[in-house]
């Protein structure tokens, strides 16, 4: 079980804050992207601009941040996918 928590836009755009996975072991970024999608397919417009993961979308992975280049590589249980911070 892999727990996937959203804040702020995707979670309005979600329903939810938080939106729980089923895997047999500890998925990749990536992996738990394409599992998300299917679940909540109106976060897709969000974070994927031209085909690709939008970067100003942080992914923390087990409170660590991951790097959209490093997606496919890193694996974790528990994700947080954070939105654009703007500043003042």
């Amino acid at each position: 079980m892999v727990e996937v928590r959203l804040f702020a836009n995707l979670r309005e755009a979600a329903g939810r804050d938080s939106i729980r996975l089923e895997f047999s072991s500890a998925p990749t970024v990536c992996k738990m992207l394409e599992r998300l999608l299917l679940k909540a397919p109106v976060l897709r417009g969000i974070l994927y601009k031209d085909g690709k993961y939008d970067d100003r979308y942080k992914v923390l992975v087990d409170s660590n941040m991951v790097f959209p280049e490093d997606f496919g590589g890193r694996t974790g249980t528990r994700f947080a996918i954070l939105p654009p911070v703007s500043g003042g």
